[in-house]
């Protein structure tokens, strides 16, 4: 019989993927430029564009961390399947909820809220 068993810790990765620490670097440098443009952007005033772009730079960010982090990169097929439709699942669901926000009257909104500024209702009582 064979002895499968190795005593040396690099002979046991030999078969999958070996993880230098170099492209764990770049992904968090990455993940903290990432970070960096979140903070700068969200203190611009970038109208109906600052919702987008900040899911934008968060899936960005949140896909890093499964790729490399997670090693979704040497994951089988399942698993990959599994990432894919969970990512289907969330535009679907954003994209119902901001498809909603769209066809509703606009006095539904909460940006429609009425005022709270406007003419004193009188109580009875006089005033003094």
């Amino acid at each position: 019989m064979a002895d499968n068993t190795t005593s040396k810790p690099e002979d046991r990765h030999q078969g999958g993927h070996a993880h230098g620490p170099g492209r764990y670097f770049v992904v968090w440098i990455a993940l903290l430029s990432f970070t960096a443009l979140t903070v700068w952007t969200g203190h611009m005033n970038l109208g109906g564009v600052n919702l987008p772009l900040a899911l934008t730079i968060a899936t960005i960010k949140a896909t890093l961390v499964v790729l490399f982090f997670m090693h979704m990169t040497e994951a089988a097929g399942t698993n990959r399947i599994i990432f894919v439709v969970s990512l289907v699942f969330l535009i679907v669901m954003l994209l119902g909820v901001f498809g909603d926000l769209l066809t509703r009257a606009e006095m539904t909104l909460p940006s429609a809220a009425p005022s709270t500024e406007g003419p004193e209702i009188p109580t009875g009582w006089p005033e003094r």
